[in-house]
Order: structure tokens, then C-alpha cells, then sequence
């Protein structure tokens, strides 16, 4: 996909190629001529070292691609209905800024973008988390209730 002029529609999911990964968020639009997504970003480890404190953040779409290929994914809509722009951008608007438990394997980037699209987590498999919260607000109630 072209950097220069990307065609995004908000609750796109965009797929950020980091070699043996992706990183994922949602296309959240365009303010003042530049693209947005919020996504799942930084981290702070405790004691488990898979069990990190991450903060979803709205950044512009070039800050989180650096030099990563990134692609709109739509593999998941084939068996999943997308829900309506406004209400995924809404639902973005109230977790921009909070705290989340983040674990590669049952909550990470993927699951809050699928989450926030669909409305259910979905793995890269396509099937729902078992361990995953089913609904949004399965997953905001495990957000801790700060922000940074």
C-alpha cells in the first residue's frame, strides 16, 4: 500500500509488518491531513514476564508504520459483520489513553483491533478466544481504570 495516499476507511484494521510479526490497529481517520490509528503501544514489565502494562494510544499512521510495509486487513470480515464506523470510532474514543494488561497470547494488539471491529476478539486463526473476553465490555472491564 502506497504511504503517500493510503484509502482508509475508520475500523479498518491495518496489518504493520515487523519481520517475524504484525503488529495491528484501527484506522481511527484523518485530522488535519494526516492518517490516525489507535493501537496497542508501549509497555511496562512486572514480575511476569509475559504479563505487561500497555496503553492504547491514538498516533499518526506513518509514526507507527516507520519503515514497516502495512496493509488494510479484511481476511476476518469473509465470516465476521463489521459494526458501524460510529460505533467503532466511539468505542475508540473512550479507550484512548487507558491502561491495559497486554499478553502476546490471550490479550494483545490483535485482539483489542478484532475487538474494537467486530465487537469479540478473534485470533489469527479466526475463531474467538476462548480465555478472551466475548464483548467490549468484557474487555474494558479488565483495563485498569488510570491512565500513564
Amino acid at each position: 500500500m502506497s504511504k503517500e495516499n493510503p484509502k482508509f476507511n475508520v475500523g479498518d484494521i491495518i496489518s504493520f509488518s515487523r519481520g517475524l510479526y504484525h503488529h495491528w490497529g484501527v484506522y481511527y481517520g484523518q485530522e488535519h491531513g494526516k492518517h490516525y490509528v489507535v493501537n496497542v503501544s508501549g509497555g511496562e514489565s512486572n514480575s511476569k514476564p509475559l504479563a505487561i502494562t500497555s496503553k492504547l494510544v491514538k498516533e499518526e499512521l506513518n509514526k507507527v508504520a516507520g519503515k514497516s510495509a502495512y496493509s488494510v486487513y479484511k481476511e476476518l470480515d469473509k465470516h465476521n459483520e463489521p459494526r458501524s464506523p460510529e460505533q467503532m470510532k466511539a468505542d475508540m474514543d473512550k479507550m484512548i489513553g487507558t491502561k491495559i494488561k497486554y499478553d502476546p497470547f490471550g490479550k494483545n494488539c490483535q485482539h483489542f483491533a478484532t475487538q474494537i471491529r467486530y465487537g469479540k476478539e478473534i485470533s489469527p486463526e479466526g475463531k474467538v478466544q476462548p480465555n478472551c473476553g466475548q464483548n467490549l465490555s468484557n474487555f474494558r472491564a479488565e483495563m485498569d481504570p488510570f491512565s500513564f
